[in-house]
């Protein structure tokens, strides 16, 4: 039985390097010199008769053959750990740390966030908030919850939520679009869903002013709004909490299709099959698919 498993040694040694991308992070990791883990690596080559990684420079890239074996490998680890664990743990409780954009955070996920503790009391969660989608960080990120059009390469993607950009502002504020893009109106730096664009599908005509602010979160445009300081174009996913309590309504009818969205990212450098993974990204599906 199992006549053609790899050397445990060997598979640890391709997952670590792939995971961390080069031999010198894997080799401390494992508690190996660099050399030990290349010559693990390159064993584990010639016993499949396949390369895994393009050696470049200062870093390995999988080949097509090392990018459909790491996910095999992750997976084969994931259930002896998670099995190991089950058997012959102490029965702590996991944690996930989860980063999300502050808007997103404030906005969609809090809200939502006690309904998943309930259902999974055994998982403990960290919470860390970012103001751009590519903020960096030291911190591993177990779910990274971003704003774009789902491109990043660092990780597996999974679609989140994506609806429309609707102008909203303080209900006495309301009225046609021409008395809307009069202003005041309020901008988020760096979105593409922009005021001039909005201007430009609904009423080209119309000379538009410049923005009286220019913000870098959503929470605080629609602060803004809020206190009547004008107009903000907003994902109608964050506006919504101020819709339904009715501090702010929709200054007019017009709205755009949101180019962009929100989506998971799952980094290549985690473990994507952890089961307390699985269940809050299963979760937060399940909840944008709800509204």
């Amino acid at each position: 039985m199992f006549t053609h498993l790899p050397p445990l040694s060997w598979l640890r040694a391709f997952e670590a390097s792939a995971r961390l991308g080069n031999f010198t992070r894997a080799a401390e990791e494992l508690g190996l010199t660099p050399s030990a883990v290349s010559y693990q690596v390159r064993a584990l080559e010639a016993e499949l008769g396949r390369k895994l990684f393009a050696r470049q420079r200062r870093m390995l890239v999988l080949t097509l053959a090392g990018q459909n074996y790491l996910p095999v490998v992750t997976k084969a680890f994931s259930v002896i750990e998670t099995g190991t664990a089950g058997i012959f743990g102490k029965n702590n409780p996991a944690t996930l740390t989860l980063r999300g954009l502050s808007s997103f955070n404030v906005l969609w996920l809090m809200p939502r966030i006690g309904a998943f503790r309930q259902a999974h009391p055994e998982i403990n969660l960290r919470i860390l908030s970012a103001s751009w989608s590519e903020s960096g960080g030291r911190d591993p990120i177990d779910i990274d919850i971003r704003y774009g059009d789902g491109t990043w390469p660092d990780g597996a993607v999974v679609a989140l939520c994506k609806g429309d950009v609707v102008p909203v502002c303080a209900p006495a504020l309301a009225g046609p679009i021409a008395t809307v893009l009069q202003g005041p109106l309020i901008e988020i730096t760096g979105a593409i869903d922009t005021w001039a664009q909005f201007q430009q599908e609904h009423a080209p005509q119309t000379a538009l002013p410049d923005p009286v602010y220019v913000v870098d979160q959503s929470l605080v445009a629609l602060e803004l709004a809020k206190s009547g300081q004008g107009y903000a174009l907003i994902a109608d996913t964050l506006a919504a909490p101020y819709l339904v309590r009715g501090d702010l309504v929709l200054a007019c009818a017009a709205i755009l299709p949101e180019r962009l969205g929100h989506y998971i990212v799952l980094p290549h450098a985690g473990n994507h099959h952890r089961p307390e993974i699985v269940a809050c990204v299963n979760w937060l599906v399940d909840q944008a698919r709800l509204g």
